[in-house]
This record gives C-alpha cells, structure tokens and sequence, in this order.
C-alpha cells in the first residue's frame, strides 16, 4: 500500500477527499459522525502472516502498528486461542519481528527480527523462542542477514534464505577466524571499503517496504541446525546454494532429505519470457538438480503430503511479457519434464491473488502459498473474483471447486494445520 508517512501535503489532501467522501455518506443517513482527520491513520493497526499451531489450538500473527515518532511501522508477534477463548496477547515486544514459524513439534517458535544500531536497520537475523515463553535467542548472524525459515519435518533443522554472495561468504568465514597480534591490526587495514554508490542497471531495482534490490546478492538456500533449548553459542549455518540466480519458495520433502526451490535462470528477468524451474538440493548438502521446466511463472507452490507432486499458482505461456492474464491453480508431477495441469482453466478467476486495496498490510506480509490437504486429494487457494476474494478446495484430479468461505469481502491471508483439517 502507499505509504501513510507522505508528506504532509498529500496526507492533507486524501484525508480531505477520504472526509468529503464520510461526511456525504453520514449525511445521507442521517447521523452525525466525526469526519476522518490525517491523524486518524497513525491509529490503524493491521494483522499479517497468521500461522496456526500444529495441533490447531493457536495462532500467531504480526501485528503490525505505526510508530509516528520514528516515521515508521513496528511489528511484533502476538498470539491468540482459535477458540476465541482468550483475547489476543503480546508474544514479542517487537519492534521489528515478523515472519512467525511453528516447529512441526510445537515447542518452538521460529521468527524474523529486524534490530536498529545507531538508529539504522541491521540485517534481519532468525530468532528462536520458546512456545512456552521466555527470552528469543540469535540463531544466526550473518552480514546480508536471513530470511524466509521453514522447519524441517523432524524439528531439527531450519533452512532459511540469504544473500550472502561469494565475496560475503568469503569475508564472513575470514571473521569467524580472527587473526591474533599485529596481525589483527594489518587485517582491518586491508578490508575493502564497500562503496555506498549504486549503479542501476535493472528495471526492478527498488520494492516498496524492502528498498533497494542488489542483483550482485540474490537470495541463496542455507541451512541451520536446531541446538537444544538453552544453547548459548549458535551452530554455524551453512550454504547449500550459490550461483547469480534468486532462490525462493524453499519446501522440504516429506522425509527431510530434499529442499526444493524455485528459479528463474535470466540475468534480466523483467523483459524476459518468464520460464520456472523446479530445482532440489539435497538437506545435508551437495549438488542441486533440476527437477523440470514451467513455461511461464509458478508462485506459491507446496508439495503434496507423499511428496510425488506439487502445486501452486501460476500463468502459462505469458506472452507478451509483462503482460496480463489471470493465473489458474496448476498441479504437476515431481519428475523429469512433467505436463501441468491446469485444474482452473474453465474459472473465471485469480487463483492466490487478493484484491487491490489500499488496507493490505505494509509491513510483515508474505505470499500465500496453496495448501494440500492430508489426503492429498484436494489443494486450498485463494479465488478472487468479483470484487471478492474466498478460499476454495479444488479437487487435485478434476478440479471440482467447494467454497471454504463465502461473502463480499477479502480473505487477505491464511494458514492451515499440517494435514490441512483447519
């Protein structure tokens, strides 16, 4: 969404045509309501990125408020009964937490947390915290930071995203080992001074909430393990891809042998035919390999619970590129040069996209894959259509739909036990 800390100016001219607008319509009816005032936006606060337990009895979400004195948005992690027994409570204090992971057993909590030093943003690092409470631990320092946790299926292991390219690796691993006496000394001397300059040579080269995009550092698969509770010096993370390509949607085979990712192997993506492509590389390290090709883009994907197919949301074969079409829910094997399926290809509608809407969260959000339930037979998504958007299940096989929810409004985020009954 557009910012809300613009200039006063523009603050003061949409708060005037958001005010014309209320004040017509309580007018209209009657009554006699207070007009909206620019100050009335610093009061907003959203929810993002809600992610039940595995056993079904708990959420936790960001939440996400506007801190007016530092120009910014704080989020912290706040949690809440699916019973509705309890109100929300504070998780986190924040101000800078996000991305919430359950571990498959329950005890712990894997998040994001975005710390300042000397009033600038440090990289993002990984947390621990137990689901019992408690202080949230460091799992990771590295210089380009991390991202994007996603739990092995036996709790022991966290691969995360990072871009750390070969010369961040380089210099990091030269730290881990500091040089002793005069030689310290001399070391520091020799350290590279990394200019602040930046020279775009993208189209894409900025995100609003994310800044400037390095293409020199795309994001790359890393790996951590799970030291036991009350740990106090981290295990080495470690890398387990490289290369000039970005790496995303990171999911883990069912028995925790395989990472797989998705990519896109074009130096300008942007002005380019969009082409996925499926990769896996082994957990414990080694050689990636190419599973298959997608003629277009594929988002959102998530492995069916035998872990021989996938799905996710996507558009084939877009031409021209940049080009519009909407996306359909597809399904393929996990195997060499699969055909997609195509189980929307009759529905008038976007599989896994929401509405445009000023109201979406600005920070704290993130993509909403689909959700394969434990049978395997049927696939979750978000259908938008109409000025609405719901969830639906989709059969995997033919594609018959069954609404999940109903009624004009938007479901904006999601998430769903393991085995996909909640």
């Amino acid at each position: 969404m557009p910012s809300i800390l613009r200039s006063l100016r523009e603050r003061r001219a949409a708060a005037v045509l958001v005010a014309a607008f209320l004040l017509a319509a309580s007018q209209a009816a009657g009554a006699a309501k207070r007009p909206i005032t620019e100050t009335d936006l610093f009061k907003f606060v959203w929810t993002a990125d809600p992610r039940i337990s595995p056993d079904g009895r708990q959420v936790v979400y960001v939440r996400v408020t506007v801190n007016e004195k530092k120009d910014g948005y704080d989020t912290a992690l706040w949690t809440v009964p699916t019973d509705g027994s309890e109100p929300p409570r504070p998780f986190t204090s924040g101000p800078g937490d996000s991305a919430p992971r359950w571990s498959p057993d329950g005890t712990r909590l894997a998040f994001v947390r975005t710390s300042k030093k000397d009033g600038k943003d440090q990289p993002s690092q990984l947390y621990l915290l137990s689901t019992k409470g408690g202080e949230a631990v460091a799992l990771t320092d590295l210089p380009q930071g991390a991202g994007d946790p996603q739990w092995s299926p036996d709790s022991r292991t966290i691969a995360f995203t990072s871009k750390m390219n070969d010369k961040d690796v380089k210099k990091w691993r030269a730290k881990a080992k500091p040089p002793e006496g005069d030689k310290a000394g001399e070391k520091k001397a020799e350290e590279e001074h990394e200019s602040d300059v930046r020279v775009i040579t993208r189209a894409m080269y900025r995100f609003n909430g994310r800044g400037y995009q390095d293409p020199a550092r795309p994001s790359h698969l890393w790996a951590v393990a799970v030291p036991a509770a009350g740990f106090t010096t981290p295990p080495e993370p470690k890398q387990l891809t490289s290369g000039d390509f970005e790496e995303r949607d990171v999911l883990w085979s069912p028995d925790g042998s395989l990472l797989y990712y998705s990519t896109q192997h074009d130096k300008e993506p942007y002005y380019s035919e969009p082409h996925a492509e499926l990769w896996a590389v082994p957990a414990s390290g080694g050689e990636s390999r190419r599973i298959f090709g997608f003629d277009g883009n594929l988002r959102e994907t998530a492995l069916s619970p035998d872990g021989r197919s996938i799905g996710g949301a996507g558009v084939a074969n877009v031409k021209p590129e940049r080009s519009y079409d909407q996306s359909d829910l597809f399904v393929m094997d996990v195997a060499a040069d699969p055909k997609p399926r195509s189980l929307t290809a009759n529905l008038d509608a976007d599989i896994s996209q929401g509405l445009g809407s000023d109201q979406h969260t600005p920070r704290g959000g993130t993509p909403q894959p689909v959700v394969w339930t434990g049978d395997g037979r049927s696939l979750i998504a978000l259908v938008a259509e109409r000025g609405r958007s719901n969830l639906t299940r989709f059969d995997a096989k033919t594609g018959a739909a069954t609404p999940l929810t109903q009624g004009d409004h938007e479901v904006v985020s999601y998430s769903a036990t393991p085995d996909g009954s909640r």
